[in-house]
């Protein structure tokens, strides 16, 4: 509409008001689409179209924060070498297959049956797609750039593989791994694997939990692991994976996560955090176990909630985490006690019912790590066993302090108490110059261990220390002296990770019997080798040395 005035009319104080088709704006253009399962192929087997939240470009799916590519094993590749534990990128080329079509979608299908050898433009999309709603979703928290302005786009990597452990081929690998970025290469990136029959690129909850690893990564501890009076806590660790399966599950509006990608791997890779997980019954020393103690907490209290109250405390959960310092303090009962204090001052209606929560599941106002042991009971970990970390994982000289103490109630007339239990280790890497697990049993009358880890070579008040002979049944016993009370811990000698299970406990009031017949050598429990990321010791020992930072967060 446009106003036109003639001089004439204008001296009559007329303004005579016409109306004219101006240029319409141009319409926006509609956002490139893909094909991909909305979901994992468990909640959304059928793949549908979806609009791209962020818009690639160059007719690939690349953006300033994100690029999709596929490990594309050459058809004439070098011999590998001897050493197996080297990056993925050693036995691949980086490429990025999948292109736009003529209006700019990107529409190929999934392969019926999983190809190891050929890249999927399909598992790319796939990956871009679910990073990018991640990424939108931290934007509308508040979050207006995942990374500082400059940085290397996010590299999400499909069709990875891992070389065998003797390095001579590569053999299917069903896991997810972020690695930050390293001086030999400034892109943060995320390896999306290949199994049997699974693909993980295909699976939206992983893509979203390694994608929000990358998010938090800079305000988390650089270890998964700190030591305390109790002996040494896992708290950090947990709490990564816990956030990351949180906001994986917010996002999607679904406790479960990994459905999809369990297939080829341990059963502890697919969680369901709308569960009762207590401390310190449910702690085992395993980060994606111990997690569920963090995510379930916080699941149950967003659960409940309308909407916005829903979106508030995921605000709150993020404003918590990037204000914490300093970050080598996290742990579970710190953390929430500063996210109690950021709900009290933005959003007070919510502070009861955190507290309620958080203090019904044991995590406030403080988790001590103690386990009753009583007779006649086998008490093992809520995954079938309990982590002993070693003095490489804690960076430690001595004697690596275990995760939790046990407290026996000696009734009256005991002179002892006869402690057993199984113990055993991973198979460690080829070539690799370090000490086995060597559980060592700690005792002490009246009052809990008390640790000193500020000291040049760590040390508890132990009264009695059991340096217990090799085997997998162990036994050790110690003299009461009139003691109502004792506390127990398996610490580690050794510098590589070990675990145990079985634990059981007898009292004696006379000469002690006879020591049974060992029982069979077990197999290693699922939970142990989570440590080790699910490829196997090696790759354990290969992030290790790739991730090794300063303890000192």
């Amino acid at each position: 509409m446009a106003a036109t005035t003639s001089p004439l009319l204008h001296t009559l104080g007329i303004i005579m008001v016409t109306t004219r088709v101006l240029a319409a704006p141009p319409p926006a253009a509609p956002s490139p689409r893909a094909l991909v399962f909305a979901r994992n192929p468990i909640r959304t087997p059928l793949p549908s179209e979806q609009p791209l939240p962020l818009p690639p470009t160059g007719g690939r799916l690349a953006h300033p924060w994100l690029e999709a590519m596929s490990c594309v094993i050459p058809e004439a590749r070098p011999p590998f070498t001897e050493d197996a534990r080297f990056p993925p990128e050693r036995a691949c080329s980086l490429q990025a297959t999948a292109r736009s079509d003529s209006r700019g979608d990107f529409t190929a299908r999934p392969r019926q049956a999983p190809d190891e050898a050929a890249p999927e433009a399909f598992a790319e999309a796939s990956l871009f797609f679910h990073a990018a709603t991640t990424l939108h979703y931290f934007r509308t928290l508040g979050w207006k750039r995942p990374w500082p302005a400059g940085k290397p786009p996010l590299r999400l990597v499909a069709n990875v593989r891992m070389p065998s452990r003797d390095g001579k081929s590569l053999v299917p690998w069903g896991d997810a791994l972020y690695v930050p970025a390293r001086e030999a290469d400034a892109h943060d990136t995320i390896w999306f694997g290949q199994g049997p029959s699974v693909n993980i690129a295909h699976d939206g909850d992983t893509i979203a939990h390694e994608v929000i690893h990358a998010l938090l990564e800079p305000f988390l501890p650089r270890s998964p692991w700190r030591l305390d009076a109790f002996g040494a806590d896992g708290s950090p660790g947990a709490i990564d994976e816990g956030l990351a399966d949180y906001f994986a599950a917010a996002i999607s509006g679904d406790p479960f996560i990994g459905e999809h990608a369990v297939r080829d791997a341990e059963s502890w890779r697919s969680r369901n955090i709308h569960t009762l997980a207590r401390c310190p019954e449910a702690l085992v020393g395993q980060r994606h176990v111990d997690s569920l103690l963090l995510s379930s907490a916080l699941w149950a209290l967003r659960e409940p909630s309308p909407p916005s109250q829903q979106a508030a405390l995921d605000r709150a959960v993020l404003v918590t985490l990037q204000s914490f310092h300093p970050a080598s303090a996290l742990s579970f009962e710190r953390f929430l006690e500063a996210l109690v204090t950021t709900l009290s001052r933005e959003h007070p209606e919510l502070v009861g019912p955190a507290r309620e929560t958080f203090s019904h599941r044991g995590l406030l106002p403080a988790c001590p790590r103690v386990l009753a042991l009583e007779p006649e009971k086998s008490l093992s970990g809520s995954s079938g066993a309990f982590v002993a970390p070693g003095g490489r994982t804690l960076g430690v000289q001595g004697l690596a302090p275990g995760l939790l103490q046990f407290h026996v109630r000696v009734p009256p007339g005991t002179t002892a108490l006869s402690l057993r239990f199984r113990s055993g280790a991973p198979r460690p890497p080829p070539d690799l110059e370090v000490t086995p697990f060597h559980p060592v049993v700690l005792a002490r009358r009246h009052q809990p261990l008390q640790w000193h880890p500020d000291s040049s070579r760590n040390h508890a008040s132990a009264d009695i220390t059991l340096d217990l002979p090799s085997g997998t049944s162990k036994s050790a016993r110690i003299e009461t002296e009139g003691a109502s009370d004792v506390f127990l811990q398996v610490a580690n000698a050794g510098e590589l990770d070990g675990w145990y299970d079985h634990l059981s406990l007898a009292f004696e009031s006379a000469a002690p019997a006879p020591g049974a017949t060992p029982e069979p050598a077990p197999r290693l429990p699922a939970a142990c080798w989570g440590g080790m990321g699910g490829a196997g010791a090696w790759l354990g020992a290969w992030l290790w040395r790739r991730r090794q930072r300063s303890p000192s967060a």
